[in-house]
């Protein structure tokens, strides 16, 4: 009897294969430890920046108040170096026509024997007949402070002149010549003829009455402080 060789099994019948198993993925043991140091690091980062947007912050805060008073003080210097440049525009421009009314002792206190000694230098340049002239006391006109404001004050003195006249240019030719030593207003002039006549070269025909203000400008007095009796 032959022995035969047993035939394998049918050939589905393999040998097992094993199965892979795909474990769960977690974030937190899988993923974190890969980004750690970076979002440690971004973490850090975002900390500092906001630490230095806070401080920022305060320190413009805190300098805003001294930036707008720098601000202020630097408008306000502006201001004034505009005002003191536009002074002294004024000031140059109106110089030249200072310097004529201070020389004819329109400022300044009131120089009467300068007005005496040019009404005598006129007469006698002029050869006018004598003159007869009466001061009357000074006195404040008042002003529109725009025009003249304190410390300085318009004066006045009225100054009322007698003379002969052989003609009518003679006074005109007086109170021009005046003009240019001293700065007055005339108020009114009164020609008088004389009816009678004398046989006298230089006799006049004509009496001139004239009221004239001489105006000056001059600082205001200061108040008189009474004194404290004593006990």
């Amino acid at each position: 009897m032959d022995t035969k060789t047993p035939v394998a099994a049918n050939n589905s019948q393999t040998l097992a294969k094993p199965k892979a198993v795909t474990e769960a993925y977690t974030f937190s043991k899988d993923g974190w430890p890969r980004i750690r140091k970076a979002a440690i690091t971004f973490t850090i980062a975002l900390l500092i920046s906001i630490a230095l947007v806070t401080a920022c912050r305060l320190v413009l805060l805190r300098a805003q108040p001294v930036a707008l008073e720098a601000q202020g003080k630097e408008s306000a210097a502006r201001d004034k170096y505009n005002q003191a440049e536009s002074e002294r525009i004024e000031i140059r421009d109106f110089l030249p026509k200072f310097e004529q009314l201070r020389a004819r002792g329109f400022f300044g206190e009131e120089q009467r024997l300068n007005m005496l000694e040019a009404i005598k230098r006129i007469q006698e340049a002029r050869h006018l007949l004598p003159i007869n002239y009466e001061f009357a006391p000074q006195q404040i006109v008042t002003v529109d402070p725009s025009l003249l404001a304190a410390p300085l004050e318009l004066r006045a003195t009225k100054v009322t002149l007698h003379m002969g006249l052989l003609h009518e240019l003679d006074l005109f030719n007086f109170l021009q010549d005046l003009k240019t030593m001293g700065f007055y207003t005339v108020k009114e002039c009164l020609l008088t003829p004389i009816e009678t006549r004398t046989d006298a070269p230089l006799a006049p025909n004509l009496n001139a009455e004239c009221s004239l203000y001489w105006l000056t400008i001059g600082q205001t007095a200061a108040p008189a402080v009474e004194a404290t009796p004593t006990q």
